[in-house]
């Protein structure tokens, strides 16, 4: 989605032009020396022209594209201010809710989505983009089969590395051991065993063939046998299968289409946009 790519883009454009305003800052004579070095090693100093001069030999094609993206985060700020582009905290808050960002927003995260909202708002004007009724009905009709939800599989596992661990906990799961206990006991994956062994919902195409093969097969409340993979041996427990749900052509539905619709329309002009305000500039 375009949203979050720009959102993305913006932020990390943000952030490295938030760096060069500090490298830009005149520093007095006494603190020049101090203010170049970033790290010791066995009182070998490196500075920041070292770490600048390697990162272009080493890696020239992310240093160009850094430097792209703090001239495009710029170039919209400026051009946000010349034709008087507001965004409101309503808007950012709003924009945040939707990439699913929760809690109080960081100064930076703050601008990002500021800026990003400038774009869209800017390439919506200057294109008059506009997205129509018949547009999200035919989107709809040609995209209908992968709107709708997928069935889902909510799984627990134990994870071990050997296979005679994995035959013990077996042991124990056919004599009635609670696999959530069990899994916070025995289990080896760091991530979920403190979950009771919980991993979250999976669709078709998510997992390992082997693992969901037996997926698969599984009915909820059931577990596997141990299935061998290249890292060690998995219990799969099945807690709950989510039946696939065609999708419907409700009010939201259409607003989300339209949304995404807009963000395409915007996507495909970002690069021809941004192309004019770079022309425009002053860039050295």
């Amino acid at each position: 989605m375009f949203n979050r790519r720009l959102n993305l883009i913006v932020a990390a454009a943000l952030l490295a032009a938030a760096s060069a305003a500090v490298y830009c800052a005149e520093p007095k004579p006494a603190q020049m020396e101090l203010q170049s070095v970033i790290a010791t090693v066995n009182g070998v100093a490196i500075t920041k022209d070292e770490l600048y001069n390697r990162m272009l030999q080493f890696y020239p094609t992310q240093a160009q594209d850094t430097l792209d993206r703090i001239v495009n985060a710029i170039l919209i700020s400026n051009e946000a201010a010349k034709k008087k582009v507001s965004v409101t905290d309503k808007d950012i808050a709003a924009k945040a809710d939707g990439l699913g960002m929760t809690g109080a927003l960081t100064p930076a995260a703050r601008d990002a989505i500021k800026t990003s909202l400038f774009a869209e708002k800017l390439i919506t004007d200057e294109y008059k983009i506009k997205v129509t009724p018949e547009d999200v009905k035919k989107f709809y009709d040609d995209k209908k089969d992968s709107l709708g939800e997928p069935e889902q599989f909510h799984l627990r596992q134990i994870f071990v590395v050997s296979e005679k661990d994995a035959n013990d906990i077996m042991l124990a799961l056919n004599a009635g051991a609670d696999f959530a206990k069990m899994a916070a006991a025995k289990s080896l994956d760091t991530s979920s065993k403190e979950k009771g062994g919980d991993i979250g919902f999976f669709t078709k195409g998510m997992l390992v063939p082997d693992i969901e093969k037996t997926v698969m097969n599984l009915k909820p409340g059931d577990f596997s046998q141990p299935i061998k993979t290249d890292t060690g041996f998995h219990i799969i427990k099945l807690d709950e299968k989510k039946p696939a749900k065609d999708a419907k052509f409700d009010a939201d539905m259409k607003k989300r289409l339209e949304v995404s619709i807009r963000n395409s329309k915007i996507q495909e002009k970002l690069p021809e946009w941004l192309d004019v305000l770079r022309k425009k500039a002053d860039i050295k």
